[in-house]
């Protein structure tokens, strides 16, 4: 197995830093400061006080919203660093990064309540599940409005079809993608060569070779997986030639989801069918404790998690033992498979200042230009939302020294424009639903018509209880 080869954020942002500025004349550059400043609300507004007034007040101060932390804090920060020092700096313009606990959606809410433009950003971060909180929202500034049009330096097509879709609602886009991974299969190469079995194409093969995995090597388990929303809507988008709906209405992107479409349409039987294949295999251990690190110890054969996790197992387990990523097993041998994107957009709101608007889609557009999308590729495991990445030096470098990560994109193409996740209201409520059902399931204290019943009927009473406190606006 080849260990990844020494590819820095500093190294890529100064190399892209000298090409961006010689296609714009940019001027003098500053160090890229790399270590996940972390700043207030107050702490922005008075660096924003302090920008304005220099360039005889032609610079306008742009807020940004996010809630990366650690090395995904450090990458964000490296693209705005980026940002100001080149595109900023030509069109006198300065973005100032606020950080914002996860989801990131507290202080929104709370401004939004009291229409408080003045402690808004002008862009944030939000992900897929936070997207009913904005869609209606009057100050929401839609992408649509300005992707592909007049001067306009990002066009869909540029994107993951999956990840367009994602963020789009009658097929018009809210937010720009900035942020994707994929669930992907991880196993252990030594364990299945020692089993003499291949990498499964579908649940029912990786049913039937679970057992083999603990009788022929030291795993203690042939697979680790805790079945969340997250990965239970994986499992019922990818069914069929087109993929399969979770929710109704286009799993929320064409109205709003008002019912469990997978509970009528067929496709949660026919995995929880496939699945107590799994569960009976006596292999499988169905709850979750510290995956990464067990898995790197050799306690598994096979786990399920995003493709994010690659670094991490890559620095866990080293030369331990060979390791590789595949696709999820499909639920039938004629499934689309794949995954639908798992990530975040950057959405603009409407602080009613127009040169603001426009700055802010000078830098979301930056955001998810090639340039800034290579730099996720350090570390993080993420795959550029930007398929022109793949034509930069530093994408290939990268892939080279770790071409897991190129799976993960290959993973998230198959799937196109028809695997897209749900936008699910009460979705925490959801989730643990969902956990709480499959893992009776999978410990054997639930049948499959028990747990069939327990996420339909729970789904259902989730979604009453939202409208019932959020009605759908007439």
């Amino acid at each position: 197995m080849r260990k990844m080869k020494q590819f820095t954020m500093g190294t890529a942002a100064a190399a892209l830093v000298l090409g961006l500025a010689a296609c714009s004349g940019a001027g003098s550059q500053t160090e890229s400061q790399t270590e996940g400043q972390v700043q207030t609300q107050e702490q922005a507004q008075s660096q924003a006080g302090e920008q304005e007034t220099e360039g005889n007040g032609e610079t306008t101060e742009i807020t940004f919203w996010h809630s990366m932390d650690s090395v995904y804090g450090e990458v964000t920060q490296a693209q705005v660093d980026l940002f100001n020092e080149t595109v900023g700096a030509e069109k006198n313009i300065h973005v100032t990064p606020v950080f914002q606990n996860w989801p990131g959606t507290d202080a929104l809410t709370a401004a939004m309540a009291t229409d408080d433009i003045a402690n808004m950003p002008d862009v944030i971060q939000l992900y897929s599940e936070s997207i009913n909180l904005i869609r209606d929202y009057d100050r929401t500034v839609w992408a649509e409005d300005y992707i592909g049009g007049e001067g306009a330096s990002l066009a869909k097509e540029e994107l993951i079809p999956g990840a367009v879709a994602e963020y789009s609602i009658d097929g018009k886009l809210m937010g720009v993608p900035w942020t994707a991974s994929a669930l992907l299969l991880y196993y252990n190469q030594d364990y299945l060569d020692q089993a003499g079995v291949q990498v499964p194409e579908t649940i029912d093969q990786m049913a039937q070779i679970l057992p083999e995995i603990t009788a022929n090597t030291d795993a203690e388990y042939g697979l680790n997986v805790r079945i969340n929303q997250y990965e239970l809507e994986n499992w019922i988008e990818t069914q069929g030639a087109e993929g399969s709906e979770f929710g109704n209405n286009n799993n929320g992107h064409d109205g709003y989801i008002t019912e469990l479409a997978c509970a009528q349409n067929g496709t949660l039987d026919k995995f929880l069918t496939e699945w107590q294949k799994v569960v009976d295999s006596g292999a499988y251990k169905p709850t979750r404790d510290s995956i990464n690190e067990e898995f790197a110890q050799g306690m598994y054969g096979m786990v399920i998690m995003t493709s994010s996790r690659i670094p991490t197992i890559n620095e866990l387990a080293g030369d331990s033992f060979a390791w590789n990523v595949a696709p999820i097993p499909t639920v039938s041998a004629d499934d689309i498979g794949g995954a639908y994107t798992s990530g975040s957009a950057l959405f603009m709101l409407d602080r009613e200042d127009e040169a603001k608007k426009e700055a802010s889609w000078e830098f979301v557009q930056f955001m998810a230009s090639p340039e800034a999308q290579v730099l996720w590729m350090e570390e993080t495991g993420y795959t550029p939302v930007n398929v022109n990445t793949q034509e930069l030096e530093a994408y290939q470098s990268a892939v080279e020294a770790e071409p897991r990560l190129q799976t993960a994109y290959d993973v998230l193409m198959q799937g196109g424009e028809h695997v897209i996740p749900a936008l699910v209201p009460n979705n925490t409520t959801i989730d643990t639903v969902i956990e709480d059902a499959m893992v009776a399931f999978g410990q054997g204290s639930a049948s499959k018509e028990d747990t069939f019943n327990a996420i339909k009927d729970g789904c259902e009473r989730a979604i009453e209880d939202y409208y019932r406190a959020n009605p759908i606006a007439e």
